[in-house]
């Protein structure tokens, strides 16, 4: 018994500490604030234009207003050691940050959507040590870009082991970072990093220093600022349920390189299993998977396409393909249905019978038209991975369509309105592009708010998904 209760004290006081937040209503957690950050409500930028990035009035939110004199970088007050630190940031198109772990060992933060293979200057690499005898050298590239579109949110969790020293002062253990999650994916593990990166505030090492946000090299928001000592376990990164979180041992992962992947499996949804489902990933490194016996894409994501280990090795019992990028997951209801009105609620669900799946069709990239009826009705719903990797473009089409047919075009907690035809949903996670000749709704649903379509003859209803 005595073993048992010394063993449960060993464990729990190794047990980590809760999370702190860095209050966003003011600008008291730090140094000396220069004039270019300020206190906002939310941010907005338009994802096409360079460097545009406004603040939204109201707290919560730390904007750097590069537009302003004084572009300086923001130091918190109170100095870390071995540091867990998670924040949501938001980029401006073409901008450049950064987060400086005690000042001086960088996390990059660039405008790197779309691109396919990233290095150690882009978005989630570890920045480069640089010198006279010996250039750039040190960095480490992500090991995949799931980097999002400009305006939008995207999350960091940062694990990170302070250098260690001596009695006379002298290093006996070089800066790591253990773990970099990047939009819920594992992009760093086990790097050591053995002196300041290039642009560290600070040219020495020292057991603690500051949190530094970077503000003299584009406009960047951040919120949702929490830290607590990082532990001696190494526990999983909290909420986070990607294939990348934990690689298996031998695992088999496919990345297409020069056209479309299709595959058939089962993927999970929530606690179910769906079996009626297909995956397609492209070589821009947007992917997607849908329901058969749904219509429905209920998963988009970018970055690498498929874990099939649970498939390809031994059995394969389980037949479970697992998305390796950062993933969005969506709905599984069907996206057409009748309603008595636009007021209606939206089905959650076909029954099995009521779904007639006439398989697809692939054009030269391989994207394919998925032909279906539902409750009497023919659609085609094609649908495009974009070769400039900024999303997916959908295109429902029916044929002698009934009266009060309605497509719905997205569901989520929330959908904001950013210009004619732009939406973001849930929180700036994601866009919507549809253009407003269809008339687009946007209504109250039991989980929020969705945009639902009336189809007018044969006309075909198209949007995209970008991010």
């Amino acid at each position: 018994m005595l073993t048992i209760f010394l063993f449960l004290g060993k464990v729990y006081g190794q047990s980590q500490e809760s999370f702190k937040n860095v209050s966003l209503n003011n600008l008291d957690a730090f140094l000396d604030p220069p004039k270019n950050w300020i206190i906002s409500g939310d941010a907005v930028a338009d994802y096409t234009k360079t460097h545009d990035l406004q603040s939204i009035q109201g707290t919560g939110v730390v904007v750097d207003d590069f537009a302003k004199n004084n572009q300086m970088h923001l130091y918190t007050k109170e100095k870390f050691g071995d540091l867990e630190l998670k924040l949501d940031f938001m980029m401006a198109k073409n901008s450049n940050s950064g987060v400086y772990l005690q000042g001086r060992y960088e996390i990059q933060l660039l405008d790197s959507w779309t691109k396919i293979n990233p290095t150690a200057y882009d978005e989630g690499a570890i920045y480069p040590r640089r010198d006279q005898q010996r250039g750039s050298f040190e960095g480490v590239p992500p090991m995949m870009n799931v980097a999002r579109a400009p305006g939008l949110w995207q999350h960091l969790d940062i694990k990170f082991r302070a250098p260690q020293f001596d009695k006379n002062g002298n290093k006996i253990k070089d800066a790591r970072f253990e773990e970099v999650y990047l939009n819920g994916v594992l992009i760093q593990e086990g790097a050591n990093v053995t002196g300041p990166t290039t642009s560290g505030m600070f040219t020495d090492e020292e057991a603690t220093g500051p949190v530094v946000l970077q503000g003299d090299h584009g406009p960047v928001a951040f919120k949702n600022i929490q830290y607590r000592k990082l532990s001696s376990v190494n526990d999983n990164v909290e909420g986070d349920n990607n294939a990348t979180n934990r690689r298996p041992k031998n695992p088999v992962y496919i990345n297409p390189q020069t056209k479309n992947y299709v595959l058939r499996s089962f993927m999970k949804y929530g606690d179910k299993k769906l079996t009626h489902m297909i995956s397609i990933g492209s070589p821009s490194q947007v992917n997607f998977a849908y329901d058969l016996k749904q219509g429905a894409i209920f998963k988009i994501w970018r970055g690498q396409f498929l874990d099939v280990t649970d498939m390809w090795v031994g059995r394969g019992e389980s037949q479970l393909a697992s998305p390796l990028g950062s993933v969005i997951i969506l709905n599984d209801a069907p996206a057409v249905a009748i309603l008595h009105d636009e007021n209606a609620p939206w089905p959650d669900s076909v029954s099995f019978d009521d779904l007639q799946d006439h398989g697809y069709v692939l054009n030269k990239e391989r994207n394919p038209t998925f032909l279906y009826t539902i409750k009497g009705i023919d659609v085609k719903d094609s649908i495009v991975c974009e070769a400039n990797g900024q999303g997916i473009l959908r295109k429902i089409s029916i044929t002698n369509p009934p009266e009060n047919v309605y497509c719905r075009i997205i569901n989520g907690k929330d959908i904001t309105r950013l210009g004619e035809d732009l939406y973001s949903v849930n929180d700036k996670m994601f866009y919507i592009r549809i253009d407003n000749k269809y008339a687009p709704i946007i209504r109250n649903s039991p989980n929020g708010k969705e945009i639902i379509v009336k189809i007018n003859g044969e006309q075909p209803v198209e949007y995209s998904f970008i991010w």
